[in-house]
């Protein structure tokens, strides 16, 4: 796998910033010069260097697809605009701090996991990069999942425990369990007890051993799983069985804290099975990055490519 050294948030920044100005059609003289005389600095050359891998490793499925499917429907400006989006994005993350801890309660950075002790006796567990508000001292606890994922340990004390994830509610009646906050929508794991989730629209009773997922008001019918497979991650194990590969990778590449492009799509579809170790997750993704004879660079210190 290769790294970047010597990263610079700032020079990187500024190198996304002049990647995209040169591609302007006003640029004028004086900009490019003061452009020439910024790439002067070694940390700054570098930077732009990393800038240009990054866009010619995402233009070159572009380029393949174009000479394939000549007098085809184009897919080029489909994959040119993706790599436009990345590169926009590098620019805001590398500029923005880690938005889901400001203000939170409890929260954690990447590769992290965190136990906390509430003042009921409940008991919480962050996973990597994760944050949570809450309030257990009012006639209802409430926890509010910002980002990532929680598994809570529910003391009773005859109030209502309830967790908050963007439409919908989690009111413990009596239980374990683990809401996730992902892209994809949000996630409900019963390890036991019973929980309702309700949206303002729906609501729906799970049972010890359930998986139901909630897409904005809609809730999914709960499916019966492997809970303790999944919820394996408290301890710092991620098992998986006949999982698509890209979803593993996504998970190991999240815990060190970086951003995945994998352009290797009928890779990303192949089914693993297997336990990873968390806390190693460097080597436990370069392992299976070369199990499944791909290749992995690191671009900008955030973006990890796999091809």
């Amino acid at each position: 796998m290769t790294v970047s050294s010597d990263h610079d948030p700032i020079a990187h920044q500024q190198a996304l910033n002049w990647f995209t100005r040169l591609r302007a059609e006003n640029l004028g003289s004086d900009e490019f010069a003061a452009f020439e005389a910024w790439r002067l600095k070694p940390q700054n050359a570098r930077a732009y260097a990393e800038v240009e891998q990054l866009w010619q490793t995402l233009e070159l499925p572009a380029h393949r697809v174009r000479k394939a499917d000549r007098g085809k429907a184009k897919r080029w400006p489909r994959y040119a605009a993706a790599a436009c989006l990345v590169l926009a994005a590098g620019a805001a993350w590398l500029s923005v701090p880690a938005l889901q801890e400001l203000g939170s309660d409890y929260a954690t950075v990447a590769g992290e996991r965190r136990e906390v002790l509430l003042n009921d006796g409940s008991r919480l567990w962050l996973d990597s990069a994760s944050s949570v508000d809450v309030d257990v001292q009012g006639a209802t606890r409430t926890v509010r999942l910002r980002q990532g994922r929680v598994f809570a340990e529910v003391v009773h004390d005859g109030r209502p425990f309830v967790v908050h994830v963007d439409e919908a509610k989690v009111e413990v009646l009596g239980t374990r369990f683990s809401v996730s906050r992902e892209a994809g929508g949000d996630e409900v794991v019963l390890l036991s007890g019973r929980v309702q989730v309700s949206t303002p629209s729906h609501q729906q009773l799970l049972a010890s051993g359930q998986r139901l997922r909630v897409h904005g008001e809609r809730v999914e019918t709960p499916e019966s799983v492997d809970a303790e497979r999944l919820l394996a991650w408290r301890t710092g194990q991620l098992r998986v069985r006949e999982v698509p590969l890209q979803q593993v990778l996504q998970q190991l590449v999240g815990y060190q804290g970086k951003r995945l492009v994998l352009l290797n799509e009928q890779a990303g579809q192949r089914r693993v099975s297997g336990s990873f170790n968390l806390d190693k997750a460097d080597s436990a993704l370069d392992a299976l990055v070369s199990s499944q004879q791909l290749q992995a660079h690191v671009v900008l210190g955030h973006w990890l490519i796999i091809r």
